[in-house]
């Protein structure tokens, strides 16, 4: 999946020094062979590509056969007005570049929904926005089979999330200890203690994309619900939406009562009351407004990270952010 040379040079520790001091030189090393796939190079791709070159991995492929249009300007953040028109993946790859020139950037054309499997093997991490629910599907499974790190995400309005399915995932977590000052010191006094870190080995295994969706809301508990969010219920409206009418919902009358029809479906679907979700939300689910994709790009972005590098304990398994009401949840969801 990497390169052969693994090696940091010189100029490499000098620009990587604060994170390698952060995370350590081994996490960087690792970071420095990853091969990561990043398809939909929109408002939240932009913010992922960005957040992971510049964390110093190896290789960047840029994915989307979509071309930049005007509304791509207000939330994407690697192309420019003189680029509408052009390919997104290839519009986007000098200011890729240009963030790190140490990472290889690759650009694909191809839709992502018509690729071979054996196309995905040679990442260490696929990470898919702006697809729909079956091509996130698809795409999961294929990573599965490969053992390759799946991650999709998306944003919609005021709302977004991210998802992650690693599988069987090994990372290793800083853990505080006490130890004691004075070993010689008799047992029956009180010894000073103080404490200490030590790098703990701990494991976590996920579900896929397709499992998270078959959960059985009704059986939780009256409290894991109110700690849940809207947003996931959101997703899977618009997902519908979606799927029924072609198109993302846009800001008008017949698109939100198909909206509100739509939920209603899916809630009971679920097993979930229906004012769970407010009938406003449809005011607040369309297009792909920058600071949210910020938020969850940074989110996302970071995940990715700590995957690679292996370094600290990952989301389980989804996040989840709400520009209504400024919120940002974790919650694991899986069926098993």
């Amino acid at each position: 999946m990497a390169s052969g040379n693994n090696e940091i040079s010189a100029e490499e520790f000098a620009q990587y020094d604060r994170q390698i001091r952060l995370w350590g030189l081994d996490a960087q090393k690792r970071l420095r062979k990853a091969n990561v796939l990043v398809a939909g190079i929109g408002g939240l791709g932009s913010e992922v590509v960005k957040n992971i070159v510049l964390a110093g991995i190896d290789s960047i492929t840029l994915l989307d056969d979509r071309v930049v249009t005007e509304e791509d300007l207000f939330s994407q953040l690697l192309v420019t007005p003189d680029d509408i028109g052009k390919n997104l993946g290839e519009a986007s790859k000098p200011r890729t570049q240009e963030l790190n020139p140490n990472v290889t950037v690759i650009v694909d054309v191809e839709p992502l929904a018509e690729k071979q499997e054996t196309f995905f093997e040679k990442f260490d991490v696929v990470c898919c926005t702006c697809c729909t629910a079956s091509t996130r599907i698809k795409i999961n499974n294929i990573c599965r089979k490969m053992n390759v790190k799946f991650f999709c995400g998306d944003v919609y309005g005021f709302y977004g999330y991210c998802f992650a399915d690693l599988k069987d995932h090994e990372f290793v977590e800083e853990v505080e200890v006490k130890k004691s000052n004075d070993q010689n010191e008799p047992s029956n006094k009180k010894r000073k203690l103080e404490k200490d870190t030590v790098s703990v080995l701990k494991a976590v295994k996920h579900c896929s994309y397709e499992e998270s969706l078959k959960e059985d809301w009704s059986k939780r508990s009256r409290r894991s619900l109110r700690q849940s969010s809207q947003v996931f219920f959101i997703l899977q409206i618009i997902d519908n939406f979606r799927k029924q009418f072609d198109c993302l919902p846009q800001l008008n009358e017949d698109n939100s009562e198909s909206l509100k029809k739509i939920k209603e479906e899916v809630l009971l679907k679920f097993g979930v009351n229906s004012n769970f979700v407010n009938d406003n939300f449809t005011n607040f689910c369309c297009s792909a407004l920058s600071p949210i994709c910020a938020i969850v790009g940074g989110v996302l972005g970071q995940e990715v990270i700590k995957v690679i590098s292996k370094k600290d304990a990952p989301h389980e398994n989804y996040f989840f952010f709400d520009g209504t009401n400024h919120s940002g949840v974790v919650d694991n969801i899986c069926s098993k």
